[in-house]
């Protein structure tokens, strides 16, 4: 039986308070005025300042304003991991359309898949995938000769409301990811603009970033990890070091990490298990995410530097929760909410579970997805009414046990 006390300590437990909402394109916006001539990304030896991605990305974004594309509509990115893709991350923000990451690489059928059942009918891709893609789509082919002309024609400048028609909200869709479908068919999760500010200052507070900082960008872009790697560089005026899609851990990713003085990373247990700690000294902040993490790992990773285990599902905006730094010989676990989030622990009754007892967990926040693209049925029955908010708030059930430790 949970008693009075225990009950208003557990209903819900939350996080920091939200910062103000803030869309994707204004993030990036901070950090040009910030430094412009700052380095935002480097790949490979090739570097792109702030003022360099912002004037790249403010061209191709009106080259997609004349395709069509606005608030609500869906762009597919199908650019492997690179500076072509960053940047057309943020072009397709500044038009107010949301941006679906669609890997090259993929089997044909989950392509088609992905592409129809987002209703995209304009993506951005470069000349040698785009046989791959599907021809229901009209493609800006990045390094083609017409399309680099055009490119070149129209102006670097702002984009402002005028341009677009429209201003983006923060209520809009800012991107859709797919599941792997590893349970059915993939489902698109539509994710707003809402909870993308909680997630930098979660970020900036508890992973230490600062304008210096060099963040590792190695999550495939059909995942979500890698909209987190994104907003955690550039959100904070930072450097994304890009690592090629070739590179998936091991001395190659070593290299990288030791060449580019990479000081921050958000890796999975199996990418870290590949890689020598002895050999990556100025990696002095690093996030573990996706898998367990087991012990070993920890005694392996963290003495010397910052070691976080972080959680979250792509329908709450990639981070719900982060541990405090982690401490050889101690559990390791997900630790609380971050900023924005409240958390329930309930049984099959949605009823509060005491400390100590294992429940489902449920997030609740402005983080929260809108739903599953095409998928009203399966949206109502993971996103459902919050017994212990306020009217028309929701709840996410993530299908996870967890029980609270304190």
């Amino acid at each position: 039986v949970i008693g009075v006390a225990e009950l208003e300590c557990l209903t819900p437990v939350v996080g920091e308070v939200s910062v103000s909402e803030v869309t994707l394109p204004e993030l990036l916006a901070a950090s040009v005025v910030a430094d412009p001539g700052a380095v935002a990304v480097v790949c490979e030896g090739r570097s792109v300042t702030y003022r360099e991605l912002d004037e790249a990305s403010n061209r191709l974004a009106r080259v997609l304003l004349e395709a069509g594309v606005g608030a609500e509509s869906v762009v597919a990115v199908a650019v492997a991991r690179s500076v072509e893709s960053v940047l057309s991350v943020w072009a397709v923000a500044k038009t107010g359309a949301a941006f679906l990451p669609v890997d090259p690489q993929y089997p044909a059928g989950r392509v088609e898949h992905m592409v129809v059942d987002s209703g995209v009918v304009v993506g951005v891709t470069l000349s040698q995938v785009r046989d791959r893609l599907p021809g229901s789509v009209r493609w800006v082919v990045l390094d083609d000769a017409v399309t680099v002309s055009r490119l070149l024609s129209v102006s670097a400048g702002v984009v402002t409301d005028v341009d677009r028609g429209a201003s983006v909200r923060v209520g809009q869709a800012a991107y859709v990811i797919y599941t792997s479908g590893s349970t059915g068919v993939p489902k698109g999760v539509v994710v707003t603009h809402r909870g993308l500010a909680n997630v930098v200052a979660a970020q900036r507070s508890g992973f230490g970033v600062c304008a210096g900082a060099r963040v590792l960008h190695c999550a495939s872009p059909s995942f979500d990890a890698s909209v987190f790697e994104l907003v955690w560089a550039l959100g904070l005026g930072a450097r994304l070091v890009v690592v090629p899609p070739t590179v998936y851990g091991g001395e190659e990713l070593a290299r990288i990490l030791v060449g580019e003085s990479v000081t921050h990373a958000v890796l999975t247990p199996t990418a870290l298990s590949s890689v020598d700690p002895a050999a990556v000294g100025a990696l002095g902040a690093l996030v573990v995410a996706g898998e367990a993490c087991p012990p070993e790992l920890v005694a392996r990773w963290a003495p010397g530097r910052r070691m976080f285990n972080a959680y979250g599902p792509t329908e709450a905006t990639i981070m719900s929760n982060a541990s405090g730094g982690l401490v050889v010989g101690e559990s390791v676990t997900v630790g609380g909410p971050v900023r924005g989030f409240g958390e329930l622990v309930l049984d099959g009754r949605l009823r509060p579970v005491p400390f100590g007892a294992a429940g489902e967990l449920y997030l609740s926040g402005p983080a929260l997805a809108r739903g599953y693209r095409n998928r009203s049925g399966l949206t109502a029955g993971r996103f459902v009414a919050d017994p212990f908010g306020g009217p028309g708030q929701r709840m996410y059930r993530t299908g996870d046990v967890v029980r609270w430790r304190r």
